[in-house]
């Protein structure tokens, strides 16, 4: 049986499209070296927004399946705890809106016409941030690792959530674009203003759009 996200079951609910097959992942691109050495935080960010296929692949790096059932970075007991959303700006083939990365069958569910200038409505929120093309939202539910959801659980979802930023960044990098992990962020006031499901937390916002020259 598939289990479908309380978010994706909402939006079937309210009537949302079907999900968005995003195209292939290329099997080949930069090395890991060049993606490494050209990578930095980028804050001064302008549009377009990333097209559907650079969002594909950098959501595939942060979180795809590269074999059945498994993902591309580390997961504690293969648990996958984590959950990721876009917040984007027009761009090449993808509309504005809030989209859900679904790993399984790589597609993406459109949760609403939300894009990243809904975060400016948060207090202290970094103008880089909420004008930036893109925010991916790293989220997770650390009690898909233990019940409780506290102390090694919670401390793995952030590990794994750590390994997915390092991958989308550099991803991001070897696609030409700019990014940058956002810090001293309200994170509970982002996953309010998202209205992400229950149990779900914000991890980390990871803007992304092409460096200003």
């Amino acid at each position: 049986m598939i289990r479908l996200s309380l978010a994706l079951c909402a939006a079937l609910l309210a009537g949302a499209q079907e999900p968005l097959s995003l195209p292939a992942v290329p099997a080949e691109g930069p090395s890991l070296a060049s993606a490494l050495k050209g990578r930095a935080t980028v804050r001064l960010l302008v549009g377009p927004a990333p097209a559907l296929a650079e969002a594909g692949q950098l959501l595939w790096a942060a979180q795809g399946e590269n074999r059945p059932g498994r993902r591309t970075v580390p997961s504690a007991k293969a648990k996958y705890p984590l959950e990721l959303y876009i917040l984007t700006a027009d761009g090449p083939g993808i509309k504005a809106g809030f989209y859900h990365y679904l790993p399984g069958g790589h597609r993406l569910a459109r949760l609403g016409d939300a894009a990243p200038e809904v975060l400016g409505r948060i207090k202290g929120m970094q103008p880089w941030i909420k004008d930036a093309p893109a925010v991916f939202v790293v989220a997770g539910d650390p009690t898909r690792l233990e019940k409780s959801g506290t102390g090694p659980a919670l401390a793995f979802t952030y590990y794994e959530a750590g390994s997915a930023a390092q991958a989308l960044l550099l991803q991001a990098t070897a696609l030409g674009l700019g990014a940058g992990t956002a810090a001293g962020v309200d994170l509970a006031a982002v996953g309010a203003e998202l209205k992400l499901p229950a149990g779900i937390q914000t991890l980390m916002l990871l803007p992304v759009g092409h460096p200003k020259r």
